[in-house]
């Protein structure tokens, strides 16, 4: 390499690398790299003269440039300023940068604004620094210079406005209500379900609807509220629980979700359901949705240290340590699936035709002005019931739903929220959690590709080969959370049942008494309007069936977030099973009445079975006692009759040996019974040798 080039390239390459370049427009970047090698030039030429007519002939990045031109920018600014790449910079299109505030100004403008509450109170605060200046008070950055009445340009508040000195939207944010309020501005922890163990992990939180209902024995409009939880691979809404917010007249205050709502969702969730044998984590916060300790430790114990509880970190707001704080509260970002799932079921909930009382999300912002009408007409039609038959009140229509027809309703939407397939869940192609499908024309729908399987096997190759060919025929659909729950159902474990009542806790179970008919007759509010009726038989973990004694009372653990069974203790605690619920069928409903026919029948012969164990002697006797009175006058007829009658008795003894093979068969038909019952509840029956 010559010489010459060797001084072309060494000033290019040093205001290449040098940082304020890469700060210039790129439009003016050529250009200015054209005009640096133009300066080169000419101070490689023996005459400076004869070099700048050559360049005024040239054209520059597409810019032609006079001879007064060039000789100006050679002489006045390129050695001027001993050969500076900067000095040839265009000042038209890179203006030079305004000597800034200091930053000791900055720090103090933005103090000034957080001490008035930030966002829309900047005025003020800069009218608080013009007083500051006017009676001479230290301005930091500006005590050196003199002193004059008029607030220096640099402090103007159009200038303390500008991007570049005003204070951050989250500083703004955390100075007008709190550190809480700054989530949104600052950043997460990304994560992703794939990769996910099903049954893992379990988020709980409580919830309260935007709609108001009705509530039996309550005046005005009551909130409703829920506990619910999603298994988080699949997104899936395992379990929920309402509660309606009363009064307690005792204590005049009142009453929403407690710990048992939580304790039986967890006892239906981990019994009901089951856990990931590999280990599960139950995501609560530190507020309304969590477990004490003891309870913690029971499911530890449980799983054989499988099942764990995390909670998510409470705080007070406080931006430093020693500040005062706002009220405790947990951090949502820790069950974001779940408060995404909450706003989509507000969202659903908004239907005005299906639940009429809506409250809006919060009263001071969004309340619906025709609910304060809605709520006093409610009151007073309530006062007016009290002056109707009770068949009569069922027939009133009021301006809020009643308790337990919300409940119905949030119940079906969510259900339906369970089964979507339009959703846009995170992770879900990752996961495979999609269903390829096809179809033989673009006219026809598509169709998963399962069905592929009823072709034969040449016929299915064809298809495949003309599926490849054309994209149009495939497309794939996304699984509901509930497809995937379900599918993946079978992998988990239960807890065993005995470990229900342990731990909800005997404090919560109830006391009722089994009817005279043997089974369970009671109204429980709690667990769902009218009456509910129970199996007297309950069935342990092991599959043995026991009938509990009719009146006698037995603690019981019955809830509406699972009302199909009814976990029965006796009086020391001791854990008997599980009664099903019996369903009162309609008289048009001919399967149901027949199921009913059948489980009566069933119950009879079980309440009967001592009965027929003590008369067995009696009952054999008896037989016996007929059987040979049969055995005396058959023969004697036998003796007395004509040779033609013979085979007229041979018939009807025929009939009479078909009639003691019916109770024979009968009579084993009952040995189950009775083999059960003389180990059961009412002790061995007596040798009836």
């Amino acid at each position: 390499m010559n010489t010459a080039t060797h001084s072309l390239t060494n000033p290019v390459s040093a205001m290449l690398a040098d940082p304020h370049y890469g700060r210039i427009d790129d439009a003016e970047k050529s250009h200015l790299t054209a005009r640096l090698l133009a300066m080169l030039r000419i101070d490689s030429a023996a005459s400076k003269a004869r070099a700048l007519d050559a360049e005024a002939g040239r054209t520059h990045a597409g810019k032609a440039y006079s001879e007064g031109a060039l000789r100006k920018c050679y002489y006045d600014r390129w050695l001027a300023s001993g050969r500076k790449w900067v000095a040839l910079v265009n000042r038209a299109r890179v203006p030079e940068q305004a000597k800034a505030l200091p930053e000791e100004t900055v720090a103090f403008w933005h103090q000034l604004c957080h001490r008035f509450g930030g966002r829309n109170r900047h005025k003020a605060a800069h009218r608080e620094l013009t007083r500051l200046w006017a009676r001479r008070a230290p301005i930091p950055g500006f005590g050196s210079e003199p002193w004059s009445p008029d607030l220096p340009r640099g402090l103007s508040y159009s200038n303390l406005s500008r991007k570049k000195y005003s204070p951050r939207p989250l500083a703004d944010l955390v100075a007008g209500i709190g550190l809480k309020a700054a989530h949104a501005h600052l950043p997460g922890l990304l994560t992703t379900r794939a990769g996910l163990g099903f049954g893992s992990r379990y988020v709980f939180d409580d919830m309260k609807f935007d709609f108001g209902v009705t509530v039996p024995g309550q005046l005005g409009m009551r909130e409703l509220w829920q506990f619910h939880v999603i298994e988080l691979l699949s997104a899936h809404q395992v379990a929920r629980g309402y509660k309606a917010a009363a009064l307690n007249a005792k204590t005049d205050t009142m009453e929403k979700l407690r710990e048992r709502e939580l304790l039986f969702l967890l006892a239906h969730l981990l019994c009901g359901h089951g856990y990931n044998p590999e280990g599960c984590v139950l995501m609560m916060e530190r507020g309304t949705a969590t477990v004490r300790a003891a309870a913690e430790e029971m499911l530890y114990n449980l799983s054989g240290g499988k099942i764990i509880v995390q909670r998510g970190a409470t705080s007070t707001g406080a931006l430093a340590p020693g500040l005062y704080g706002g009220q405790s509260g947990g951090n949502p970002r820790f069950k974001a699936a779940l408060e995404s799932l909450g706003h989509l079921v507000h969202i659903e909930t908004s239907d005005r035709l299906l639940l009429p009382a809506q409250t809006g999300s919060n009263s001071r912002v969004d309340r619906p002005e025709e609910l304060h009408g809605r709520e006093h007409h409610l009151t007073q039609l309530q006062k007016a019931m009290l002056a109707l038959p009770p068949a009569q009140r069922e027939l009133l229509r009021l301006p809020a739903p009643p308790l337990w027809q919300a409940i119905g309703v949030a119940d079906a939407i969510q259900d339906r929220m369970n089964r979507r397939t339009d959703h846009d869940l995170e992770g879900w192609e990752a996961c495979g959690f999609l269903v390829p499908l096809w179809r033989m024309h673009e006219g026809q729908e598509l169709e998963p590709q399962t069905s592929l399987a009823q072709f034969a096997p040449d016929e299915r190759a064809i298809i495949e080969r003309r599926l490849a060919d054309n994209p149009r025929l495939t497309g794939a659909r996304r699984l509901s959370p509930a497809e995937v729950f379900n599918g993946y159902h079978p992998t988990l474990t239960p807890l065993p049942a005995h470990a229900l009542p342990a731990l909800i806790g005997m404090e919560h179970a109830q006391d009722k008494r089994v009817g005279k008919d043997g089974d369970f007759h009671f109204e429980d509010e709690a667990t769902g309007p009218d009456e509910h009726h129970y199996s007297g038989v309950c069935v342990d973990a092991e599959g043995r069936r026991e009938r509990l004694d009719p009146g006698e009372k037995y603690a019981v653990f019955v809830s509406a977030i699972d009302p199909a069974k009814l976990h029965a203790c006796d009086a020391k605690g001791r854990y008997l099973g599980a009664c099903e619920r019996v369903l009162v069928p309609s008289k048009a409903d001919a399967e149901g009445f027949a199921r009913a026919a059948g489980r009566r029948q069933q119950a009879h012969r079980e309440l009967l079975a001592p009965v027929l164990a003590a008369a067995r002697p009696l009952w054999r006797r008896d037989a016996e006692n007929n059987a040979v009175n049969d055995t005396v006058f058959s023969r004697l007829a036998e003796r007395r009759l004509p040779e033609a009658t013979k085979p007229e008795m041979r018939a009807k003894q025929a009939r009479r040996a078909a009639v003691d093979a019916e109770i024979a068969q009968a009579e084993a038909a009952l040995e189950p019974a009775l083999t059960t019952t003389s180990g059961g509840l009412y002790g061995a029956s007596q040798d009836d040798s």
